[in-house]
């Protein structure tokens, strides 16, 4: 990562639509882009300065015609990773409530009378949720998930139906329609395999078992549900599968010896060597250590970082008494 300007605005891990090789999303001050590509033995090293800084807005001239637009303030985070004026401006934040407002600015109409996709993803603890993905962002809106399977359920016949449907599921199943980032990097580190253990821990195949049991409770639901059933709905059933960049991650997480990152990402100084992307986290490995750490790379959005020559400190590790 290398940049003239004193510091870098982070926007997150952001995955192209083939799933190829992932890149960190950063901005210079004059709004110039200096992209890292996050390929596997790529060095990121780097300090996280104080504070959140809004990422801007979105604007949607039509169906595929979408355009960020940075921060004209350079301005705090106020609400999540936007500032108060950039949140009035972002067309994109009338999506998920159109089915029920019926507002939406024309270029979100235009997105919105599009087929869209509904999917159940499932992450390393065991949550579930249910989603939703725009007819041409079908595999990248899962690799940004990062989920350890998901899978493809039903094509609607435009936005406004498949947000009825997500609600329905929700309603009905008891799937959310979010689960928190940091659960999905922690949920790759506990303790524990071999199926459910008390602690809640799921290796490939009882999770593969969860995952299953909740697509086909959807599938009855759009076969079954009569307020399902009268949906311009086509029900589907395909896998999606992650990145390669995941392997060694997932493989890791199998094995049970993938390792939680020691400290935050969103404060203080680091610097490590990436091996493996799922999502939103990096599989890294630390200086001077030949295990595999699981960050969470999400904190970092919203976040200005300046490049520097940095290391992470291996934490010291304790074998059991028993």
């Amino acid at each position: 990562m290398t940049s003239a300007a004193p510091f870098l605005l982070s926007a997150g891990i952001d995955w192209p639509a083939d799933q190829s090789t992932p890149r960190w999303s950063l901005r210079a001050d004059d709004g110039t882009r200096a992209d890292q590509l996050l390929e596997p033995g790529t060095r990121c090293s780097f300090a996280v300065q104080p504070g959140r800084w809004c990422l801007g807005h979105t604007r949607v001239g039509g169906a595929e015609d979408w355009t960020h637009v940075d921060c004209p303030d350079g301005a705090p985070a106020e609400r999540g990773t936007q500032c108060g004026p950039c949140l009035a401006r972002d067309d994109a934040r009338h999506m998920h409530d159109f089915h029920r407002s019926g507002i939406a600015p024309a270029g979100l109409r235009a997105y919105l009378a599009k087929p869209q996709w509904l999917y159940v993803a499932t992450f390393a603890q065991g949550a579930s949720k249910i989603g939703t993905a725009g007819l041409g962002n079908k595999w990248r809106r899962l690799a940004q998930q990062g989920a350890v399977l998901a899978s493809y359920v039903a094509l609607a016949a435009d936005g406004r139906v498949v947000r009825v449907l997500e609600d329905l599921v929700t309603e009905r199943l008891g799937l959310g329609q979010a689960v928190r980032a940091a659960a999905k990097t922690a949920g790759l580190t506990d303790p524990g395999q071999g199926g459910p253990s008390p602690s809640g821990v799921y290796d490939a195949g009882s999770l593969a078992t969860v995952h299953r049991a909740q697509v086909e409770r959807v599938h009855a639901l759009l076969a079954e549900d009569p307020a399902a059933t009268g949906l311009d709905v086509e029900p589907v059933d395909e896998d999606f599968t992650p990145s390669a960049l995941a392997g060694p991650l997932l493989k890791a997480w199998n094995d049970g010896d993938l390792h939680p990152y020691p400290g935050w990402l969103s404060a203080s100084s680091h610097g490590f060597t990436v091996l493996a992307v799922l999502g939103q986290t990096l599989g890294v490995r630390l200086d001077g250590s030949e295990r595999l750490y699981a960050a969470d790379a999400s904190v970092l959005k919203g976040r200005r970082v300046v490049a520097g020559e940095h290391s992470t400190a291996v934490p010291v590790a304790q074998d059991s008494l028993f």
